[in-house]
């Protein structure tokens, strides 16, 4: 019986080790929605320093002095900077802040976008989708460039601004992926439900086709079913990634 347990324990750890590749793709799945989290807490945070400051009121007056405006909120606009950098965590590339009327009335370092209208040739742009989608109290835009003209990629997120239930407009995180490449094993790309890759340790693959997405067990994959791919020679684990309105593959090779 003894000769025997060598081969016994040798099959446990061979099927174990499939279990540990695929946990360790759960791993990556993990750092998202520890990151997804922080992004909602600094949303919050920074949308109470808006209403304690009442500050879209008040930049909302600004702008209606037209070219005192401009000027007087150019004094504003770095001490809303601090005070939005004091409970945020430094992952952003900019805070957008628009008003109830689709008005862009403060932008941290995008200042070709201030005074103008989303509602206004911005169709189509995570600044539209994320005012359309104010009636949610957290909402994320799928990596996207900002605006017309813009070649950076992002992930955004939106927070409406309500005081004693009146809704004054909403504030969105211009999150840097570069950040969320650094939570992922090298050879990894994020895809949406699409099969557009969102997030890749390679730039250049962003919003081009994830080759082998068409071979994934598709329906395993919606139940939150981890999986393996055999393609052409290389094996790639997959993990689905739910946050939200957001819907993600996360794929690594197996080297």
């Amino acid at each position: 019986m003894k000769r025997f347990l060598p081969f016994f324990l040798l099959f446990l750890l061979s099927c174990s080790g499939g279990n540990l590749q695929v946990d360790d793709s759960r791993k990556e799945v993990n750092n998202l929605n520890d990151f997804f989290n922080r992004s909602g807490t600094d949303a919050q945070n920074a949308a109470g320093v808006l209403v304690k400051h009442r500050i879209i009121q008040h930049l909302t007056h600004l702008r209606r002095m037209n070219a005192g405006g401009r000027k007087y909120y150019l004094l504003e606009k770095d001490h809303i900077t601090e005070m939005i950098n004091s409970v945020t965590k430094g992952i952003y590339l900019d805070y957008i802040i628009i008003n109830r009327h689709g008005n862009i009335i403060y932008t941290r370092n995008n200042d070709d976008l201030f005074g103008q209208n989303v509602n206004e040739g911005y169709e189509e742009t995570p600044l539209k989708n994320c005012f359309s989608n104010s009636g949610s109290p957290l909402f994320f835009n799928d990596v996207a460039t900002l605006s017309p003209g813009s070649s950076v990629y992002s992930l955004y997120a939106s927070i409406p601004v309500n005081i004693e239930g009146n809704f004054h407009g909403i504030l969105i995180l211009q999150i840097d992926i570069a950040r969320i490449s650094e939570l992922l094993k090298p050879s990894t790309d994020v895809v949406s439900r699409e099969g557009l890759i969102r997030v890749s340790t390679d730039g250049s693959k962003i919003l081009s086709k994830y080759k082998s997405f068409e071979k994934i067990n598709s329906a395993a994959a919606e139940r939150g079913k981890s999986g393996l791919l055999e393609d052409s020679g290389r094996t790639v684990l997959y993990s689905p990634f739910q946050y939200r309105n957001i819907s993600w593959l996360v794929f690594t090779d197996k080297k």
